[in-house]
């Protein structure tokens, strides 16, 4: 095999890394699979030549080195053509999803309208087929095919410590945060990716993450083109539709590496499960399959694990990684060819005393985390008490990193940036702890339930509740409030799927298995539709949006409570 080369060059802007991909292989590319399972290519050459025609477009109607540019296009060759002509120009791009109606109460379309004012109402590339809004975006929207190709762009001038790209978290709607990252932030963290992949000539990439998430956008298509190595896309509403597709695709491309989340795999997990393999696939090339960008459940993973074995899937192939769009993308992640650890500890002292103790997985109090591994190259990260005072390993707390990748902050919003800063350290917002040397994420310091003093995961909860029969992975979520009459601290949980009498049986069963393993009583029932639970673009849950119409009384026709005579 190859030996690993280091592409290092911190002064490079991303024009360059395409234009070097470009020149120093004519073979390598972008492959394009459809829901048709139909392949289309583009190499690295053809890309730049598309690239420049389209920031000599760009150009020609007025946009400049500096402006501001939204591409909320519907397929991923459209998002990456039009990406890279900005970049070429010096333009700053920011992909966000294309809203599939424009209305009020479509979330894409709202995060589309509160990122444009934050951008004070920018050019929108979208789609030809869309080309009335019914808002006043309808003003700064724009289409490849009216733009004049014919015109050469001028020389930007780039250098690396230009803002290159603005990355609106994905769950931003109501108040959008967009995290500056510049030349030099992405050939960093670029870089220390291509040794946490081990990438080497000849391997290849696989991808049905979207481009306006940052771990698709960056991790699988920019990284691929650093390490000189092709890429193979699947627009992400089809694999949804067909997880089998992207299942084709690794399998038929001889991928090595490529990336999920819990979301993902439990999706794969699914249409297995009805019998739908149609193909004998074959994972013998995969050599790291990344889990990321929300909390991982050991449990999914070792069930797909065991599903995927037959098909050659090797399991040191899947690794828990960790990392956020402040940080440009990656973190942390477990080693590279060998068995990810998972570990089971004690709820109860990890949960009331910020101690990470280890247990036999069959405890009563057993807690399964997995590791994300270590640190990559040129971070440091420590975990803190809530005065910002570090503590040992083996203590749980906030979770805060350092590093030349890291954002110096965000978009027009000091105050957010003041908040998220601690002198150097980011406050990544997420709790967890050192074990043995290896980070493990204990969940978002947001989504902690308060309960008695005591605080709890509201995907911990979620977990433990999926361990009764009927309740599947995706289909319940915790969340707590404090009581506006009698100030007591109250756990709600959400469930889709079940009728009201199956879901006051399950409900019973929520309360013993609850009681029984942690001491913790759920106070209220609230059923919902499975087309009501909000989730961000990479299928992570928006906890706070149920809560907040549960708070608003949406739900008080679907409310269940605790039968009397039940547990208090």
């Amino acid at each position: 095999m190859a030996e690993i080369t280091s592409y290092y060059q911190p002064e490079l802007t991303l024009p360059d890394l395409l234009k070097r991909a470009a020149d120093r292989n004519p073979d390598l590319c972008t492959g394009y699979y459809d829901k048709n399972n139909i392949l289309t290519f583009q190499t690295y050459k053809e890309l730049l030549s598309e690239a420049k025609k389209i920031a000599g477009g760009l150009s020609a109607i007025g946009l400049n080195k500096g402006d501001k540019i939204i591409i909320a296009t519907k397929s991923n060759r459209e998002t990456i053509e039009i990406l890279w002509g900005a970049f070429f120009l010096g333009v700053v791009p920011t992909i966000l999803q294309p809203p599939a109606a424009f209305s009020e109460d479509n979330p894409a379309f709202m995060k589309l309208l509160n990122v444009s004012k934050v951008l004070d109402s920018p050019v929108i590339m979208m789609s030809p087929d869309v080309t009335e809004t019914g808002t006043v975006l309808d003003n700064t929207i724009r289409h490849r095919e009216d733009l004049d190709m014919t015109r050469k762009y001028p020389d930007p001038g780039l250098k690396p410590e230009d803002l290159a790209f603005i990355q609106f978290s994905s769950g931003s709607t109501g108040d959008p945060k967009g995290v500056m990252l510049t030349h030099f932030n992405l050939m960093i963290n670029l870089d220390a990716m291509l040794y946490g992949f081990d990438t080497r000539e000849g391997d290849r990439f696989g991808n049905w993450m979207p481009l306006f998430h940052d771990m698709g956008l960056i991790g699988y298509h920019l990284n691929p083109i650093y390490g000189l190595v092709s890429q193979y896309q699947l627009d992400t509403l089809d694999f949804v539709m067909n997880p089998a597709l992207w299942l084709n695709m690794m399998s038929r491309e001889k991928v090595t590496s490529a990336g999920t989340t819990n979301f993902g795999l439990a999706l794969v997990l699914k249409y297995l499960k009805r019998g739908r393999q149609n193909e004998p696939w074959d994972f013998t090339h995969m050599k790291a399959l990344l889990n990321g960008a929300e909390p991982i459940s050991v449990r999914t993973m070792q069930e797909f694990i065991e599903a995927l074995i037959p098909s050659k899937l090797k399991p040191e192939a899947l690794m828990p990684v960790y990392g956020m769009a402040e940080a440009t993308l990656a973190i942390a992640f477990a080693s590279l060819k060998e068995h990810y650890v998972a570990t089971a500890f004690n709820s109860s002292l990890l949960d009331r005393k910020r101690r990470a103790v280890p247990v036999d997985p069959s405890d009563p109090t057993a807690r399964m985390l997995s590791e994300v591994g270590w640190p990559l190259n040129d971070f440091e990260l420590r975990i803190t008490d809530d005065h910002d005072n570090e503590v040992p390993e083996g203590n749980s707390g906030h979770i805060q990193i350092k590093g030349p990748s890291v954002t110096k902050g965000y978009y027009k919003n000091s105050e957010a940036t003041a908040s998220t800063f601690c002198g150097e350290w980011l406050r990544t917002g997420d709790m967890g702890f050192f074990f043995d040397g290896r980070l493990y994420i204990s969940g978002r310091f947001k989504d902690i339930i308060f309960r008695n003093g005591i605080h709890y995961f509201a995907n911990d909860l979620e977990d433990l509740a999926c361990t009764i029969e009927e309740i599947s992975i995706g289909k319940v979520i915790f969340g707590g409030t404090t009581d506006r009459e009698t100030g007591e601290e109250k756990v709600i949980a959400f469930i889709a799927g079940l009728n009201e009498e199956k879901a006051r049986e399950v409900f019973k069963k929520l309360r013993i298995k609850l009681r029984t393993t942690l001491g913790l009583y759920a106070d209220v029932l609230v059923l919902v539709k499975s087309n009501e639970i909000p989730k961000t673009s990479s299928g992570k849950l928006q906890r706070y949006k149920l809560m907040q119409r549960y708070l608003d009384g949406e739900f008080d026709d679907k409310v269940i409570m605790p039968e009397k005579g039940d547990y208090p």
